[in-house]
Formats: C-alpha cells, structure tokens, sequence
C-alpha cells in the first residue's frame, strides 16, 4: 500500500495530475490533496480520500473527485471512502445523458462535521454498487445525498449503526425530486432521531427492491411529496415502523408481506391523527398484510388493496388469530372438478362443484358410488321388459327379423300355390 496524492487539478487518466508523474495502481490510497480530479476512465485503487495527512508525505485536506461520462471507479478497500472536509471526496456533476460509476463498500463517516461522502448534484445518473453504513456521533452525515433532478442506482445493503446522534444521519437522503433506485436490504439503527433514517427523503421517486427493517427509528423517512415504491417485506420493531410518513403527500406502494410487532406498526403515517384524512395519499397494498398483538401493520388514513393481496391477519378478541382472505385464494380446496356439482365452497364461498355423481339407484347394486354403493337390481323380467319395449324400433334386431323367412311362413306359402 502506498500514498498518491494529485499535484493538479485534472483529469486522472493525465500522469501530470500524480505525485511522482505516474498514474495510481490498485494497491494505492488516493488523496485529492485539495485538487479536483476527474474520472474520465476506468480505473482502480484501493480507497479514495479528501482527508488531511499530516506525516510526510503531507497532503492537505480538501478536493474531490468528479466524473467526466463514463467514468468508472472501483475502491477494494473495506472501507473506500475517506472524507475530511466538508467538501464530498466523489460527486457526480453531468447533465442528462451522462454517467458515472462507483464500485465499493463505503462503512462508516468520522469526523465532527457535517460531511457527505457522495453527492450526486446533476441530471444524470450516478450508479453504485456495494454496501452502506452510516455510523457518526454528533454531526449531520450522508454517504450519499442527491441534490438533484438525476437518477441514482444503487446495488447493496444499507444500514445504519449510530447509536446517538444531534444530526440527520443518513446512508442516502434526497431533498430534491430525483429519482432513487435501491436493489438491497434497508436496515435501520439503534439511534433515537427519526431523521436519523436509513434512507431518508422528502421530495421525488424512491424505489427499493429489498426489505426494510426498522430498528429504535425507521428504516425509511418519508418527509415531502415522495413517490415511494418497494417491492419486498416491509419489517415493524417492537418500538418504530420500517416506514415513518409525516407528509400527506407521500404516495406509498408496497409488494410484499407488511408486519407488524407487538409495539408498532409497519407503516405509519404521523399526519392520520391530525390532518390529511381526506387528501389523494395513500397506502397501496399489494401483498399479504400481518397485525401483531392488536396493533395495525398499516396506520394510514387511506389504504388500498390490490388483487395480489390474498390475505389479512388479525387478533380475535377473545383471543387467537383470524386471517381473511381475499376470493379465489389457494387454501388447500379440492379442485372445482373434484367436488359435487352445485356445491358452493371456498373462503367466500366463490367456488362451485362441477363433478357429476349418479344416484345410487342408477348404479348397480354393490358397487361403489359417492360415500354409498349402487342399489340398481337388473331381473329377467327387467331384460324381458326391455325387448318387448324396443324389440322393434328403427334398425333393431325385431325390425330386421319380422320380415324374415321361418318354417311356418314358408310352408304356408308353399300350401298357398296353386298349380
């Protein structure tokens, strides 16, 4: 491992940017040294830094790296990211049309100040791949914060371990009308500021693919008029919801399983006991919803359901559980066919039979028939009955044989011919 710093503002590919005229490898830590770098490549290095080093070789706090469209860096440290200025150490800058990719693992912020590790502060779209966590004392802190109208993708987990905070603490928050795309897990922490959540944002779109665990506050934060869509399990603690809303105008769509605990919900929207009750928000459901000890998983003013949610669970009274069902849920029914024709069945009682069972005096004596056997007795005079009745329709054998030739027709006819 070796120190490399920048000596100029400019682009990385440039060794004239580089302490030393040579480019940094991938065994190196990388200091901005008070300069802006511009990624305008793919390249890799153990960690990136804006911190200040005051052993030799002495590098000043300060500077950032930026993208030019395209650019691609990846940071193999365990911790890639070293901020130490209030300045963030990697931002995204392009317009509309442009990227830039970050491939690392970024775990934690030191520092007393209010720091940002990156920020996203274009129209275009930043992408990130590894694990977040947030971790800090005293100070406002966001390893990635969008200031914009762009797209960030994240790829990873995010957590939080702070345990006490005076500041927002937050792995991603956005107080503009971006666009977030999260493909990972949410966990919330142990700290006691409801600001303090994970993913914390009160204006745009958020969408999450992962679930969200609440722990003493909230995975997510939803301040402003935010779309909100996840599709995963949305996880209640014993004390906060996995979602906090505290604005009517947030829209909340879910897809997946909504539990509760035994002392909070999994959504809740603060506004419900004040105001808001007759506003356009609401909560979408479309997944299985779980209450828990008498609370509700979902505390909203307005909450709609959709088709792919088959079932409710609720506490009786008296005690126990009782689940509702939407019509048509799979609860282990026999199938229509199998089932006796015009026999209504189901949780709702929106399914009918169509098998068609004889009676058992349609069927022959002894054998089996529906939960019975068959009491049909066939006699000779049964058998003899039934010949008469049809000896001589259309095509039977009497039909066919009343004309035909016998000893007694034949010698009558031979006794009638005169010669």
């Amino acid at each position: 491992m070796a120190f490399r710093y920048a000596v100029a503002t400019g682009n990385w590919s440039n060794t004239a940017t580089w302490d030393g005229g040579t480019l940094p490898t991938a065994a190196d830590d990388v200091f901005s040294n008070n300069f802006t770098v511009t990624i305008n490549g793919t390249f890799t290095v153990l960690s990136i830094r804006n911190t200040l080093n005051a052993a030799l070789p002495t590098i000043a706090a300060g500077g950032q790296f930026i993208y030019a469209n395209g650019g691609n860096l990846t940071c193999t440290a365990a911790q890639a990211i070293y901020v130490g200025s209030t300045t963030p150490p990697l931002e995204m800058t392009l317009a509309s049309g442009n990227t830039g990719t970050f491939n690392g693992n970024v775990l934690t912020i030191t520092g007393t100040s209010n720091y940002i590790a990156i920020r996203h502060s274009s129209s275009g779209t930043l992408n990130c791949n590894g694990n977040y966590n947030i971790d800090g004392i005293t100070a406002t802190r966001n390893i990635i914060a969008v200031t914009s109208t762009g797209i960030l993708n994240l790829v990873g987990d995010l957590s939080s371990t702070t345990t006490s905070s005076t500041g927002a603490m937050n792995a991603v928050s956005m107080a503009t009308a971006g666009t977030i795309n999260i493909t990972g897990n949410i966990t919330a922490s142990t700290n006691t500021t409801l600001t303090s959540s994970t993913v914390s944002a009160s204006s745009g779109t958020v969408s999450i693919t992962g679930n969200t665990t609440a722990n003493t506050i909230p995975a997510v934060y939803l301040s402003g008029a935010v779309n909100y869509t996840q599709v995963g399990n949305v996880n209640a603690s014993t004390v906060q919801p996995a979602i906090y809303n505290i604005t009517a105008a947030a829209t909340i769509s879910i897809t997946g399983t909504i539990t509760a605990s035994t002392g909070a919900p999994a959504i809740y929207s603060a506004f419900a006991l004040t105001s808001g009750y007759s506003s356009g928000t609401y909560v979408k459901v479309s997944g299985n919803v779980v209450n828990s000890t008498n609370n509700m998983a979902i505390v909203a003013p307005r909450v709609t359901i959709d088709t792919n949610t088959s079932s409710w669970l609720f506490q009786i009274s008296t005690g126990g559980n009782r689940t509702l069902y939407a019509a048509g849920v799979a609860l282990g029914n026999p199938a229509t066919t199998n089932v006796r024709f015009g026999t209504t069945y189901g949780a709702s009682s929106e399914l009918t039979g169509t098998l068609r069972v004889p009676s058992a005096s349609n069927v022959l004596s002894g054998v089996l028939v529906d939960a019975t056997t068959g009491t049909l007795l066939m006699t000779p005079a049964d058998f003899w009955n039934y010949l008469i009745a049809s000896g001589f329709t259309a095509n039977s054998i009497g039909d066919r044989l009343q004309n035909a030739a016998t000893v007694a027709t034949t010698g009558g006819q031979i006794a009638a011919y005169t010669i």
